[in-house]
């Protein structure tokens, strides 16, 4: 089976050097461009041709030399245009440099990655959930404090704030952190919790589980069973206020995803940024600051939840907002997490541009052996892009292709008829469907899900419809992608899933080559998710 070159050809809505100035998004950084060489037709759009090395190599022609799109100055609304590299891995993560740092893709002196020293971390937008760094982000960890994000979610979640609660024998016992609470003292649910999420006092987590189940052994269960609930899959609980205990565990992606729930509440939002508070108490007034020492340091700090025990070291989940981006960042297992947390914000809100990689209506077309499909763009296709990345963008069809859908033929009635396809990429040693989901739904009429990448790095999900199902966005005419690659041979498998050939046997490796690039996004566009789990917004 050969490996056929991936081209692309994208259609300017115009000569770059004639548009007029175009305001961006908000608080997002476009590529730009300046006029560049195009082939031209009377009456029509200007074009640009962008050829992979493979048709170089072959004797291709272009027009116009290819240009970095980290270099751009100017350009036409939606203008696109640079060949493009890659490694050929799909779903590449992470690695280490040799001062322990983690790096993603191939950033080469670009962009400097981050100083972390956490154990585990995470960087993601909080708009689409895009992760713009990891490290060890699944790895089950203690959380120490940063347990009490959960119990304050279910707090609120069941209980009146204006509730007094009658504090009784079971938090007067816990130790370390505390309010010093007396056993029959009266406090609203409101104060208890400024005391659990600004102070970070264990007896309020408490006095909190009494006030919801009973018992901290009855709320245990019920933060377990939320977890669950939450896809929290490296979460498992045994008390409410994360002290050092066998199995009491979360991960950084878990605890940014926990974080990003109860953040869609006000009322959290509102706890979470006090400053300070002062509380009543039997023999005088209770006074505290919040144990984020980012409000107030860090000046684009929205709110956090601090942890320290010996096992979980320190340990913070924080939210920024700085010129129209929100970011969360988690450190677990830091000797600094303040320090931590502030290098990652840093690194996510000056390393990236946020850029156009797809229009909606571009045609794509997929050609194997013997075999192409056409798919058409059903949404237009927003990220952020690491700036020594930006002439790096390339499709990343997935790994394994195990059946392709055909394109529309004439039946003998004269139906046109179409099969599905099925694919499955390789991430990590495990066999997963690309963005999470099925990339090809049987019967779907031939929807399919490939990944946009720069550096190895997966960006965001390019899905992919039958022609027609989606009508162009923007001006001017869409662009055709054309990605090439081996697909199985044979008939539709009889289960009738579309799918050809033998289902555990891969096939070749497909290469990055097809030509993506980085644009302007139009003013008042709204970003789709790409990691559903880690986003703000509500599913």
């Amino acid at each position: 089976m050969a490996v056929l070159a991936l081209l692309a050809t994208v259609v300017l809505p115009g000569s770059a050097a004639a548009a007029p100035p175009v305001a961006q998004a908000p608080g997002r950084q476009a590529a730009q461009a300046p006029g560049r060489q195009v082939a031209r037709g009377a009456g029509s759009p200007a074009a640009l041709v962008a050829t992979p090395p493979a048709a170089l190599a072959a004797g291709s022609q272009t027009v116009g030399a290819p240009v970095s799109v980290g270099s751009w100055l100017g350009a036409a609304p939606g203008a696109l245009g640079a060949t493009t590299g890659g490694t050929g891995v799909v779903g590449a993560g992470t690695a280490e440099t040799a001062d322990g740092n983690a790096r993603t893709g191939s950033a080469g002196d670009g962009v400097a990655p981050p100083r972390v020293k956490a154990s585990s971390v995470v960087l993601a937008d909080e708009e689409t959930g895009q992760v713009l760094f990891e490290r060890a982000e699944r790895q089950p960890r203690a959380m120490a404090s940063t347990t009490k994000v959960m119990t304050g979610l279910l707090a609120l979640e069941r209980l009146d704030q204006r509730r007094t609660v009658v504090i009784g024998r079971e938090p007067t016992t816990v130790g370390e952190e505390s309010l010093e609470l007396e056993r029959g003292e009266r406090l609203t649910v409101h104060q208890l919790l400024l005391a659990l999420l600004v102070k970070s006092a264990n007896d309020a987590a408490v006095a909190l589980a009494d006030a919801v189940d009973g018992s901290a052994a009855a709320f245990v269960r019920r933060m377990n069973a939320r977890a669950g609930e939450l896809g929290l899959r490296d979460t498992h609980y045994v008390t409410p206020y994360g002290l050092d205990r066998p199995g009491h565990r979360t991960s950084a992606r878990d605890l940014a995803r926990l974080w990003e729930v109860a953040m869609r509440r006000a009322d959290f939002r509102a706890l979470v940024s006090t400053r300070s508070a002062q509380l009543p108490g039997p023999a005088r007034v209770r006074k505290f600051t919040n144990t984020n020492q980012l409000l107030g340091s860090y000046a684009w700090a929205v709110g956090g939840k601090t942890g320290f025990t010996n096992d979980a070291k320190r340990c913070l989940v924080a939210s920024a907002s700085r010129g129209g981006r929100r970011l969360v960042a988690v450190a677990l297992g830091s000797p600094d997490a303040f320090a931590d947390v502030r290098a990652l914000f840093e690194y996510g809100f000056t390393a990236f541009d946020w850029v156009r990689l797809a229009r909606r209506g571009q045609a794509v077309t997929l050609t194997g052996t013997g075999q192409t499909a056409a798919f058409q763009v059903t949404a237009d296709v927003d990220a952020l892009v690491r700036k020594d990345l930006l002439d790096e963008l390339a499709l990343a069809p997935p790994t394994r292709i195990l059946g392709a859908p055909s394109a529309p033929a004439a039946t003998a009635g004269g139906t046109a008829s179409s099969t599905t396809t099925t694919t499955t990429t390789t991430t990590g040693g495990a066999a997963s469907t690309a963005g999470g989901t099925p990339s090809a739904v049987p019967g779907s009429g031939g929807t399919l899900t490939v990944w946009i990448q720069a550096g190895g790095q997966r960006l965001a999900p390019l899905r992919l419809g039958p022609p027609g199902s989606a009508p162009a966005s923007g001006s001017g005419t869409p662009g055709a992608v054309v990605a090439s690659g081996p697909v199985a041979a044979g008939g539709a498998a009889s289960d009738g899933s579309g799918a050809q050939g033998d289902a555990s046997t891969p096939g070749e490796a497909i290469p990055p080559l097809s030509s993506v690039a980085a644009g302007l996004v139009p003013p008042g566009s709204v970003p789709a998710a790409i990691d559903p789990f880690l986003r703000r917004a509500s599913p």
